[in-house]
């Protein structure tokens, strides 16, 4: 069969798909582009042909300050950025503002490449890695695909919410004694959001805190999360003391609206799905929202900007919970981990200001042996940094919030894989892989804690 007609059946499926599983969500509110205010009632998925990926290079902090050049390819250009650090931004352009965009970058110098000429043409691909790669018979997709059991979790494609939860519920189901199963919440669709602990001492043993999904078009980070835990229990009773004397929690899935959002309607959408009191924009930013830094740098007031950190600190349902559920448990509390993409790297605070935390060389240290770990065993290169200065100046971060508000040491933000070539968009063929390089991560950290 030719790529154009796999290609073809693959959309049909798609569109199917996205009218079924999609209602729920879709139906329930509208869509955007940044600063569109494009409506997507209809469930069908939002397309991205000819939409251009770019990386701008030699931002200077004097031009940022005249001309913060990612809010104006936002605000002028309906840009989508991917990501802003100190040396580059990675931002789209659909192809109706790909002219105008482009003579703004030469009119101020600004040097840039195109990483993809078509946006559409990653998430198609996406698509039909996922497809090709759970096939059992001709025609065929494999619906339960490991050893997870009923859920039909497995490593081999990205899941829906609902697959997601199951296997939760199935691991809580297999080991009764040590998991304990929370619904902390739920969102403004209504959608429940659950912790799984995983502990044969919670009163005692200390306290590792995984999260995954605060970003819903960053599927690998619930894919990671996912197999960390089912890296854990599947020889749990086999595992060194370390990590079987501790008390787990994971949350795989923090931004659960979003998350079913970016899988039937827009692919690239970042933020929750709350209303905002403007009609056609929707969303807050999950990680502008914690009190930490809430109205400084590297978050917006504009409720249609991705960035858009919320009317007050917590004001969302998903930060609210978390933080409740979290405060209550902050004693013995000694690590948070939250697993992002894209970018390679292992980072520390802090992020809301360009200062480092008193003991950056310990948090250092841990992510040095992570990293090392890392190359040794996939071969792929992470970076361990102080947030700030990899990723810029960014306030209302989970991170640095657990790290002020409740003093857990061992707070990392963990940038999955890759460095751009496909950003949000990573084929399901690397996610085994990368979620292995999450699993190195949350061990050296369980082995580090005391």
């Amino acid at each position: 069969m030719s790529m154009r007609m796999e290609l073809g059946l693959l959309m049909a499926a798609t569109l199917l798909c996205a009218t079924v599983s999609g209602t729920m969500t879709a139906l329930n509110g509208s869509s955007s582009l940044p600063l569109a205010g494009i409506e997507y009632g209809n469930g069908i998925p939002e397309r991205f042909d000819e939409t251009q990926l770019w990386r701008i290079y030699n931002i200077t902090d004097a031009m940022q300050q005249s001309i913060p050049v990612g809010q104006v390819m936002e605000q002028k250009f309906g840009g989508n950025i991917w990501k802003e650090n100190s040396k580059f931004l990675d931002i789209s352009i659909g192809k109706e503002h790909v002219k105008a965009a482009r003579s703004f970058l030469d009119a101020h110098r600004l040097e840039s490449e195109v990483l993809s000429g078509n946006v559409q043409e990653l998430i198609d691909a996406e698509q039909l890695d996922g497809i090709n790669s759970t096939l059992s018979l001709p025609g065929s997709r494999i619906k339960k695909a490991s050893r997870s059991g009923s859920s039909g979790m497995h490593w081999k494609d990205y899941h829906d919410l609902e697959t997601i939860y199951a296997f939760m519920r199935e691991v809580r189901a297999k080991f009764p004694d040590i998991a304990r199963l929370y619904t902390i919440g739920q969102t403004a669709e209504g959608r429940d959001i659950k912790v799984l602990r995983i502990s044969e001492n919670p009163r005692e043993y200390k306290k590792i805190w995984i999260d995954g999904g605060i970003h819903a078009r960053e599927w690998i980070s619930p894919a990671t999360v996912t197999y960390i835990l089912y890296h854990l229990m599947s020889k749990w009773e086999t595992q060194p003391k370390y990590l079987r004397e501790k008390t787990w929690y994971f949350l795989c899935v923090m931004n659960p609206d979003g998350y079913v959002y970016s899988r039937t309607v827009n692919r690239l959408w970042r933020k929750n799905r709350s209303p905002s009191r403007r009609a056609n924009c929707f969303g807050v930013d999950l990680n502008r929202n914690f009190d930490i830094g809430w109205n400084g740098y590297g978050s917006s007031t504009n409720p249609c900007s991705d960035t858009y950190r919320g009317t007050s600190p917590a004001s969302e349902q998903e930060t609210k919970v978390v933080a409740e559920f979290l405060a209550k448990r902050k004693h013995n509390l000694d690590a948070y981990l939250t697993y992002h993409s894209y970018g390679q790297m292992v980072v520390y605070p802090w992020a809301y200001k360009a200062v480092k935390v008193k003991d950056a060389n310990v948090l250092q240290r841990v992510a040095n042996t992570a990293v090392d770990r890392i190359a040794q065993k996939t071969g792929t290169s992470y970076r361990a940094s102080v947030t700030h200065e990899v990723l810029g100046i960014a306030g209302g971060g989970s991170d640095d919030w657990s790290r002020a508000a409740l003093g857990v040491q061992y707070v990392y933000t963990i940038e999955l894989r890759d460095r751009g070539t496909y950003g949000f968009v990573l084929p399901p063929k690397y996610i085994k892989d990368t979620a292995l390089e999450g699993w190195i991560v949350a061990d050296a950290v369980a082995q580090a804690i005391a």
